[in-house]
């Protein structure tokens, strides 16, 4: 027994939504994801106002007229199909009050999910490519994303799964298109996939608009007069038990995906003209006497009524039996697709109308004249008042072998017969259809038993065992004797269906988690999944937050490899506040390209990341890679700029978009340019230096004016400007090394190379002419020599300037915090002073070079007086080896000054 159309009415339209018109979408909207959880509250009191369930199951815009209504069958349909609600329409104009509370009890729109929009010009262009259907595929991690940011209220939630269902539709529509101008091969794994992912949106978005909208059902009184019919308690049945709401839901899904796979199949009408029955049976007989071309391999009936073969046991015509077999097949699937009044359609269509009325019987009585307010006029009865008798011939004739396998299949499911059904059952989905539809048909059947006062004709004890629980039907579905209905059983898509059907959702958080583990999901897999646990979070189903967030942490690694700064953002700020910085800033790491990076910073505010945290990552990361190889390396090969170097230096650039991050991108440089010191790489380092903007200073000082008088040794009890200070300072160190490291190699170039030459001496026979040629060269040499030592005087003065500027560098000396403005980071302290010991020596060396070459030996020595100081304590930073050194050359000054005549330190005897 089927229940009423009704609930048929409503799911038609719900999981259908794929047949929509596409619209154009919103623009990208700034979502903040980090919301709590939804309200329960406010989705239960707009979840009606929202596209229900029949904007799923029914095709909505299909310029496709109605189908004309069978008058005799307008108020029910045994098989509560996706497509066969108009037989309804009357009953639901008649009883539309009555049902105006129920959120699944809608009015019906008469389109099909089989029209859809398909864009020919597109596909051709990419049709000779390798499999170009997965190119389609791929444009699905945008539209979903498209899909959540215009629907991102609560109220919108099943909005944004119809639209899912609408972009999976389209996109299987397109797919198919395109293959099938390739090849006609069977479906391929990425369109079943697909397949398989539009019908799981579909169950989610019935079964949860139905459980968050069971409070808002206002239940339906029985009549107490005795006069409430059968219709009337199933009415009542399914307006007031949720439970068996689901039922039906599960079963519409069911049929309307077997729909959507039966019309790829050719039909009945491909093999027939509308005809007699029976016709090579009725020339056998009307020509027995003549004989006949092609007569049957044994004998036939003699009569031609519809029991005759069975009465007399003799089998129709070969061929007559052959069209039969395939009449019967095709009608069951258009019951197993809910399309009982195509099947009936079918039979009338072949010239056998008595198959038509038989399945008429399960029609549940009710006599309209009871409640007419019209006192003068009588309303046709509708349905059968001994359907229970009907029920019962119906089960002993789908257990009669001598008819038809999928005949007897037909009335199986008209009278909860479960093991006809599962003999017929060719994949989980038709053995899951045949346990719940047997099952509702015992709901209905014991309701009906129970409310009414009539007597009914008993069932079978076998039809009242198949009462069971869903967690049993799918025990037996996975201890199926079927072989492939086990395997598919265990297939990921099923497992889904499954808990969302059972509503155990921690079960199914436990084995997406298994499937994460193995890493054995596709990329398409991953974003259904993302969307699933999106979904449940925002109704507030969520029970394993760790689990949902490891989904969407490997969708957002796929999305990285995609390489959309809209689509890693966006999914990235789902995720929990560290691995938001931590995943984004990894994907930035590979970016280069400058106006690139500007749309993934974009990109990151418009989703509510933390840019500064970020970007402050990604430099970092940067900066830390490959150093362990560089230190091993020889100085010698090590000086060179590498293109690691280059990636380093260029990832400053990511604290120079936002001038609120200048005293951050000066605190990374200051990083950058130690380690570029350390390792000997001063023209690394003054590419690192010359990043940071010139006005940044003047920036820092304008927004925190405390620095200044920190630097001033003014006690300040704010961290953060301590760091700034000490920021400030080491920046300014550097550029006092830098500046003194590139006046050296201009004063080294000019002394080296800026040195007029001499002219040749002349030979002793020189002519006149080259005499006076000789003494023109001489005066030209001696006037450039004399402005070369001008210049150099010059160069030398602020050489020197520039090199103590760093050994006198004020404030406790280079690269040394003042206690004001120290900052507790101990690997820091320790790059300080390793500087130290390495800079300073070397400059302490580059300025005894400079005096001692310019002959001023008496400023190198006076230069250990400073070394030697204790107001500047520079002796600490030399190592025993490098302050030999340097007082070998102020040694060698010493002699110099005594081999003119002067003491050792330079003063005249």
């Amino acid at each position: 027994m089927d229940i009423p159309n009704m609930l048929k009415d409503n799911l038609d339209q719900s999981m259908d939504i794929s047949n929509q018109e596409n619209t154009p979408r919103r623009s990208f909207l700034r979502l903040n994801t980090k919301a709590a959880t939804p309200k329960r509250r406010s989705l239960h009191q707009n979840i009606i106002s929202k596209r229900s369930v029949e904007d799923i199951l029914s095709p909505r815009f299909s310029n496709r007229p109605s189908k004309t209504s069978v008058s005799n069958i307008d108020s029910f349909d045994c098989s509560i199909t996706i497509n066969a609600s108009d037989r309804m329409s009357k009953y639901f104009k008649s009883n539309q009050n009555d049902l105006s509370n129920t959120s699944l009890l809608m009015d019906r729109s008469n389109w099909s999910l089989h029209e859809m929009m398909e864009d020919s010009a597109a596909t051709g262009l990419i049709i000779k490519s390798d499999k170009p259907w997965k190119k389609t595929a791929s444009k699905l991690y945008q539209e979903f994303l498209e899909i959540v940011q215009v629907n991102f209220s609560e109220i919108q939630v099943f909005d944004a799964i119809a639209d899912f269902i609408q972009s999976c539709t389209d996109t299987l529509s397109v797919m198919r298109s395109m293959q099938a101008k390739v090849d006609n091969s069977e479906l391929s794994e990425e369109e079943i996939s697909l397949q398989n992912e539009r019908n799981t949106w579909r169950l989610v978005y019935c079964l949860y608009q139905n459980r968050l909208a069971a409070n808002c059902h206002s239940r339906m009184d029985t009549d107490t007069n005795g006069n409430i019919s059968e219709k009337e308690v199933i009415m009542n049945l399914l307006a007031n038990q949720s439970q068996v709401r689901e039922y039906q839901l599960i079963i519409d899904w069911l049929e309307k995906n077997a729909s959507d796979e039966l019309e790829m199949l050719p039909k009945i009408e491909h093999f027939t003209d509308k005809t007699v029955a029976w016709e090579n049976t009725i020339h056998q007989l009307q020509n027995y006497q003549t004989g006949i071309t092609f007569s049957s391999s044994r004998p036939v009936v003699t009569s031609l009524d519809p029991d005759a073969p069975i009465r007399e046991g003799k089998p129709l015509h070969d061929l007559d039996k052959e069209d039969d077999a395939r009449l019967e097949k095709r009608m069951f699937l258009e019951v197993r697709c809910g399309r009982l009044q195509k099947a009936q359609e079918l039979s009338i269509h072949c010239g056998q109308p008595w198959r038509a009325a038989c399945l008429l019987g399960w029609q549940p009585h009710h006599d309209p004249n009871y409640k007419n307010p019209m006192n003068d006029t009588k309303l046709p009865i509708e349905g059968n008042p001994h359907r229970a008798l009907w029920k019962l011939t119906a089960w002993h004739m789908s257990q009669d072998t001598r008819i038809g396998t999928f005949y007897r299949a037909i009335y199986a499911s008209l009278c909860g017969n479960i093991h006809q059904l599962l003999a017929v059952a060719q994949n989980w989905s038709d053995a899951l259809w045949a346990h719940i539809k047997v099952l509702m048909d015992v709901e209905v059947e014991k309701e009906l038993r129970e409310m009414m006062v009539k007597e009914y004709v008993p069932m079978p004890e076998d039809y009242w065992k198949n009462k069971v629980s869903l967690d049993e039907i799918f025990d037996n579905l996975q201890a199926s004797k079927d072989p492939a209905i086990r395997i598919q059983a265990n297939k990921p898509d099923h497992l889904i269906q499954k808990y969302i059907i059972l509503d155990q959702v921690p079960k199914l958080m436990e084995q997406i988690e298994i499937w994460i583990n193995q890493k054995s999901c596709e990329p398409q897999f991953l974003r259904f999944l993302a969307h699933l646990v999106l979904f449940l979070r925002h109704i507030g189903k969520s029970t394993n937050e760790k689990v949902g967030d490891k989904v969407l942490l490997e969708y957002v690694k796929i999305l990285t490899e995609i390489g959309d700064p809209a689509l890693v953002a966006f999914y990235t700020a789902t995720l929990p506040p560290n691995d938001q910085i931590t995943n984004y800033a990894n994907y930035l790491e590979g970016i280069r390209d400058n106006d690139m990076r500007k749309n993934c910073l974009s990109a990151a505010e418009n989703a509510s990341l933390n840019v500064e945290a970020i970007t402050k990552m990604v430099v970092e990361n940067i900066r830390n890679k490959n150093i362990e190889a560089v230190d091993t390396l020889d100085s010698g090969v090590v000086s060179k700029i590498t293109e690691a170097d280059l990636e380093k230096i260029d990832a400053l650039d990511w604290l120079i978009f936002y001038q609120n991050q200048r005293e951050e991108a000066l605190w990374q440089a200051n990083a950058l340019i130690r380690y570029f010191l350390t390792c000997e790489k001063t023209d690394a380092a003054r590419k690192a230096f010359n990043k940071i903007p010139t006005n940044s200073i003047e920036i820092l000082m304008m927004d925190c004016p405390s620095i200044e008088n920190t630097i001033d040794q003014t006690t300040t009890g704010d961290l953060s400007l301590h760091q700034s200070s000490a920021s400030i300072r080491e920046y300014l160190c550097y550029k006092a090394y830098l500046d003194a490291q590139e006046g050296f190699q201009e004063w080294f170039q000019h002394f080296h190379q800026g040195k007029p030459i001499p002219p040749d001496p002349l030979s002793s026979y020189a002519t006149f002419t080259e005499k006076v040629a000789y003494d023109h060269k001489k005066a030209q040499y001696e006037s450039d020599l004399e402005r070369w030592k001008s210049t150099m005087q010059h160069h030398t003065k602020e050489v020197k300037q520039l090199l103590f500027n760093v050994l006198l560098f004020p404030q406790g000396g280079w690269l040394v915090d003042t206690k004001e403005a120290s900052v507790e980071d101990p690997l820091r302290k320790h790059q300080l002073e390793k500087l130290r010991s390495l800079c300073i020596p070397k400059v302490t060396l580059l300025l005894l070079t400079v005096m001692s070459e310019m002959n001023q030996h008496m400023e190198c020595v006076e230069l250990a007086d400073v070394l030697a100081s204790e107001q500047y304590k520079l002796y600490k930073v030399f190592s025993k080896t490098s302050l030999r050194e340097v007082y070998t050359k102020i040694c060698e000054s010493s002699v110099v000054l005594m081999d003119q005549k002067k003491d050792a330190w330079g003063y005249s005897k």
